[in-house]
C-alpha cells in the first residue's frame, strides 16, 4: 500500500470499486485498498460534487498565513501590556492588525513558544442552591461527622471485610457456577426467582446461606471508606426523610433530601443491597460491642448532668415488635397490640441518664431474668473503660417482670451488680417477713418507707428458699408499693433506693417511649427463619402420653363396658339420622309421620338412657375420667406444633443500631441547643429537624439557612441563640467544607442551580 495517495491513485481505485460486481464491504476485504469504507464514502461524493479536480491535495499552498516576526513582537507586545487578555481577543486583534485567521489553539502555542504568559480573569464561584425539606437534619449530620461516627462505622465494616477476605470464606465460595436466570450478559432476569432452588432458600436462616454466599461478587467488599460512610449517613436519616423509618419509601419525593444530608441522593435499590450485604458480613455483633466504648468516650468528654445518687444505676426493658408470619413462629405478649402472637424482643441496657448503651435482640420472647448478669459480661469492659476498676455501687433496675426468684438467686451467687426490683401485689404477704425496721419518711415524697427484710420461694426448684432486703413503701394517699434490693441498707439508705427505682419513669421509660416514636424502633426490618425442633412442645407431648398411659391402665377395666354402651349410642344415631333426613322443618318444628315420629322421641329416650348408664359406670372414678379428657385434648391440641420457625435478627440488629445511634445524636444535639433546658424528642424532630432549608454550597463551604417559622418564634428565638454556638464549632461535612448555619425568611420558589 503506497504511503501517499495522489490524486490519480484515488480516481483509479474508486473506479475498479465502482465497476466491480462486488459491494463496497466485499471489494475491500478481499483487497487491501488504501482507504477505508467510509473513505471511500466521502471520496466519492467530492467527485460528485466537485469532479477530480476537488481531490487535489492542497496541503502545499497552506491553509494559514505563517506568522513572522513582526507579528510575534506585536503579540509579545500586547500581551505584556494586556496579561489578562482572553485567546478570543488577541484572535480579533491579530485579525485586524496582520488580516491573519489563527485558531485560539494556534495562538496558544504561539504565545507559549514565545515564553508569554497570560493571566487568567477571576472568576465568579459556581454556587449550588438547593432546597430541602428536611434542613435541621444538617445539623444531625454535620454532628456526626464532627464527632467521627460515619468513619467509625466504615473503620468496623472494613476491619469485618478484611477478616472475611482472609478466612476461608473468600477462597470457598467463588463466582456461581451455574447462572440461575441471569442473560449473556451475566445480569439478573425475571426467570431467577422462578427457580425452585432460589425460591426454597429465599427465606432461610442467613446462618445457612452465609455458608454458600459469593463475597467477592459483594459490592461492599470493593468500596471506599467514604461511600461505606455516606451510605451509613443515609441509614442514620432513614427515620426522618420517610417518617416511618422504611427504606422503601426513601424513593418518595421527601427522600430526595437524602442528597443534602448524607452528599448523595441514594435511591431505595442501592440502600436495601448496602444493608443486605451488612447483613451477609455479620457485622451486628462488632457495631454493637464498639458502640459502647465510642458512646462512653464521647459522653465522659461532654458530660450532660451530674448523678444525684451515690450509685450508679442501669436500666433494663424490653421492646417487643409484632411479626406477621405465616409460618409458627415464636411467640409471646405483644403489650401494644394486646395480643399473643409471633414476635421479636429487644432487650435494651441505659445508662443513669436514659440513654441506651446496649442492646440485644431475640426471636420470640427474651430470657431476660437470669440472663441480665451474662449480658453485662458481654460489656462491663467497655462499660469500665481502661485502668483500675474504681469502687462504685452498680445496681441494675428492672421491672416486676424480670424479678423471679431465679434471677434474684443469680444475682446472689456475684457481687458486683446490685438489682432494683418491684414486687406485684400477688407475690406479696405479710406472712413472709422475716424481719420489719421502724419506719420512716421517705426524703423525696409523701410516703412511709419500712426496711424489712423478705422470704421468696422458688416455685421451680421444690419451694427453694432465699431471702432479700424489702422496702415496704406505705404512700399517703392509701396505696403500698414493695421494693426488693440487694444493696446494704448500710451504705444505701431506703430513700436512696426508692428514688432510683421511680426515677426509672422520667429517666428511662418516659425518654424511652419518646425513642420509639421518633426512630421507628417498633418497625420490623426483614427477616429469614430456621425451622427447628421445640423443646418444651415435645416434652410436654411425652409428659402427656405418659400420664395418659398411666390413666388409661388405672382405668382398662371400666373401658369394655363404656364401650360396649358407645356400640349401642352409635347404632341408634344411624338410625336417628335416616330419620332427620326424611323430615322437614316449618315454622321451627320438625315434621315427621305419626309413627316414624314416636320412633324418632324414643330413640332419643334410649340415648339418654345409655349416656346415664356411661355416667354411671364413670361415677367410682369420675375424676380420673375427666382428668383423662382433658389430657387427651391437651395432647391433641399439641400435635403438629413440633416444629418451631425461630427468625434471624441479624438484620434488625443492624437496623436498630442506625437508629440507637440517631437516638444518642438527638440527645447530644439537644444538649447543644438548649443545654440543660429541658425537651422532647418529639419536640425537637417536629420543630427542628424538619425545617426547610435554603443549602447554598461550593469547593469550601455550606451555608444552610433554615426558615423562620412565624407559628413558633419562642422556638425560634431559642434556635437562633444557639446556631451561635454550633457554629463556633467549626463543624465539618464528610467532603472536608465547613458548615455554617443560619435561620432567616427564605424563598423555595427562586432558589436556582448555577
Amino acid at each position: 500500500m503506497p504511503t501517499h495517495l495522489g490524486q490519480t491513485d484515488i480516481q483509479q481505485w474508486i473506479r475498479k470499486i465502482s465497476e466491480s460486481k462486488l459491494s463496497v464491504p466485499e471489494y475491500l476485504s478481499r483487497y487491501q485498498a488504501p482507504f477505508s469504507q467510509a473513505q471511500y464514502y466521502r471520496y466519492k461524493k467530492k467527485m460528485d460534487q466537485g469532479g477530480a479536480e476537488s481531490l487535489k491535495d492542497r496541503r502545499t499552498q497552506g491553509n494559514n498565513r505563517r506568522i513572522t516576526a513582526e507579528v510575534e513582537g506585536y503579540l509579545k507586545g500586547y500581551v505584556s501590556g494586556k496579561p489578562e487578555s482572553s485567546l478570543s481577543e488577541i484572535k480579533e486583534v491579530v485579525k485586524e492588525q496582520f488580516a491573519i485567521d489563527l485558531s485560539e489553539a494556534g495562538i496558544s502555542r504561539c504565545l507559549k513558544r514565545l515564553g508569554c504568559s497570560r493571566k487568567d480573569k477571576p472568576r465568579q464561584e459556581k454556587v449550588e442552591r438547593t432546597y430541602t425539606v428536611c434542613g435541621g437534619f444538617e445539623l444531625i449530620s454535620a454532628l456526626a461527622c464532627q464527632m467521627g461516627w460515619p468513619q467509625f462505622i466504615s473503620a468496623i465494616i472494613k476491619k469485618r471485610i478484611q477478616q472475611i477476605k482472609s478466612s476461608k470464606l473468600w477462597e470457598k465460595n467463588n463466582p456461581e457456577a451455574k447462572r440461575l436466570g441471569r442473560n449473556k450478559q451475566g445480569q439478573f432476569t425475571s426467570k431467577y426467582n422462578q427457580h425452585r432452588e432460589v425460591r426454597e432458600k429465599r427465606f432461610e436462616s442467613i446462618e445457612n446461606k452465609r455458608e454458600e454466599k459469593n463475597f467477592r461478587s459483594m459490592s461492599i467488599s470493593v468500596a471506599g471508606s467514604l461511600v461505606i460512610a455516606r451510605k451509613s449517613l443515609a441509614m442514620l436519616a432513614l427515620p426522618v426523610v420517610t417518617n416511618n423509618g422504611m427504606i422503601r419509601s426513601v424513593d418518595t419525593p421527601l427522600g430526595d433530601a437524602l442528597g443534602c444530608v448524607c452528599g448523595f441522593n441514594y435511591k431505595q435499590s442501592t440502600l436495601t443491597k448496602f444493608m443486605a450485604e451488612l447483613k451477609y458480613l455479620g457485622v451486628a455483633e462488632y457495631l454493637l460491642r464498639n458502640q459502647i466504648e465510642f458512646w462512653q468516650k464521647f459522653w465522659q468528654k461532654h458530660p450532660i448532668g451530674k448523678m444525684e445518687l451515690p450509685l450508679l444505676c442501669y436500666y433494663v426493658d424490653g421492646n417487643t415488635k409484632a411479626l406477621w408470619s405465616k409460618k409458627r413462629v415464636k411467640k409471646s405478649k405483644v403489650t401494644m397490640l394486646g395480643r399473643v402472637m409471633g414476635c421479636i424482643e429487644t432487650v435494651f441496657v441505659h445508662d443513669n441518664f436514659g440513654r441506651p448503651i446496649y442492646f440485644e435482640t431475640y426471636s420470640g420472647h427474651a430470657p431476660v431474668g437470669e440472663y441480665i448478669l451474662s449480658l453485662f459480661q458481654k460489656i462491663e469492659k467497655a462499660l469500665e473503660g481502661p485502668g483500675s476498676e474504681l469502687p462504685v455501687n452498680r445496681a441494675i433496675v428492672m421491672d416486676a417482670a424480670n424479678n423471679s426468684v431465679r434471677t434474684l438467686r443469680a444475682f446472689a451467687s456475684q457481687d458486683k451488680y446490685h438489682y432494683i426490683t418491684s414486687l406485684d401485689d400477688n407475690q406479696w404477704n405479710p406472712r413472709n417477713i422475716r424481719s420489719e425496721g421502724k419506719p420512716q419518711r421517705y426524703h423525696y415524697g409523701e410516703a412511709t418507707l419500712s426496711d424489712c427484710e423478705i422470704e421468696l420461694k422458688d416455685s421451680q426448684d421444690g419451694g427453694y428458699l432465699i431471702t432479700s432486703r424489702a422496702i415496704k413503701i406505705e404512700w399517703d394517699y392509701g396505696k403500698r408499693t414493695v421494693i426488693l434490693t440487694s444493696l446494704d441498707p448500710a451504705i444505701i439508705g431506703a430513700s436512696e433506693v426508692v428514688k432510683a427505682y421511680f426515677d426509672r419513669w422520667p429517666n428511662e421509660e418516659l425518654q424511652f417511649r419518646s425513642m420509639k416514636k421518633v426512630a421507628c424502633l417498633n418497625r420490623v426490618t426483614g427477616y429469614g427463619k430456621q425451622q427447628q425442633e421445640d423443646r418444651n412442645v415435645v416434652e410436654k407431648q411425652k409428659e402427656l402420653q405418659r400420664k395418659i398411659s398411666t390413666l388409661r391402665k388405672t382405668l382398662s377395666e371400666l373401658f369394655p363396658a363404656i364401650q360396649e354402651q358407645e356400640t349401642a349410642i352409635t347404632r341408634l344415631v344411624k338410625e336417628e339420622r335416616k330419620l332427620r333426613e326424611i323430615s322437614r322443618i316449618e315454622k321451627g318444628h320438625r315434621i315427621l309421620p305419626q309413627k316414624e315420629q314416636e320412633r324418632f322421641q324414643e330413640i332419643g329416650r334410649e340415648i339418654a338412657k345409655i349416656k346415664r348408664a356411661i355416667k354411671k359406670i364413670m361415677e367410682p372414678q369420675k375424676h380420673e375420667f375427666k382428668r383423662l379428657g382433658k389430657l387427651e385434648r391437651e395432647w391433641l391440641r399439641l400435635q403438629g406444633k413440633e416444629k418451631v420457625y425461630s427468625v434471624d435478627v441479624e438484620l434488625d440488629e443492624i437496623m436498630t443500631f442506625y437508629r440507637v445511634s440517631l437516638v444518642n445524636m438527638y440527645c447530644y444535639l439537644a444538649y447543644e441547643l438548649f443545654g440543660k433546658s429541658a425537651i422532647s424528642m418529639n419536640r425537637l424532630v417536629h420543630s427542628i429537624l424538619h425545617m426547610p432549608a435554603l443549602v447554598e454550597e461550593n469547593s469550601e463551604m455550606k451555608t444552610v439557612t433554615l426558615k423562620y417559622s412565624e407559628k413558633d418564634p419562642e422556638m425560634m428565638e431559642r434556635l437562633r441563640e444557639a446556631i451561635g454556638k454550633i457554629n463556633e464549632l467549626g463543624l465539618k461535612k464528610l467532603n472536608g467544607k465547613i458548615v455554617e448555619f443560619n435561620i432567616g425568611d427564605i424563598d423555595s420558589q427562586l432558589y436556582s442551580r448555577n
